[in-house]
């Protein structure tokens, strides 16, 4: 912008130099006023530049790492039930039995198991 101004004005200032001292009439001085004017025609308006708004800046959170660890946790075992297969035998009178199923069943229970926590950042 600085060296349009000062082409600018190295160019009117010898423009005028030359036409100042000659007091012509006529087309000559009608001419040299329209030049000056298409020079600055051809400059055109100086460039406007527009700075972007300033982003806010926001530092970032502070955070703790907290480590990995392991934990011990109590789960729910669900009972099942399972057919069984008891063979022939004698009950305490000595009479015989045949081999009958049995529907046995096995109760739900708590079991303790050992389940590793992955670590991670806590912000404070």
């Amino acid at each position: 912008m600085w060296k349009k101004l000062a082409l600018m004005g190295l160019i009117l200032g010898l423009i005028s130099v030359t036409t100042i001292p000659s007091a012509e009439a006529g087309s000559k001085t009608l001419l040299k006023a329209l030049a000056i004017g298409g020079l600055l025609a051809a400059l055109g308006p100086p460039p406007v530049f527009v700075s972007p708004a300033p982003q806010a800046y926001y530092p970032p959170p502070r955070q703790e790492y907290v480590p990995g660890h392991w934990e011990i946790t109590r789960e729910w075992v669900p009972g099942t039930w399972e057919r069984v297969w008891v063979p022939d035998y004698r009950d305490r009178w000595g009479r015989r039995m045949a081999g009958h199923y049995e529907s046995l069943q096995t109760p739900g229970q708590y079991e303790e198991r050992r389940v590793w926590i992955e670590g991670y950042y806590r912000p404070y």
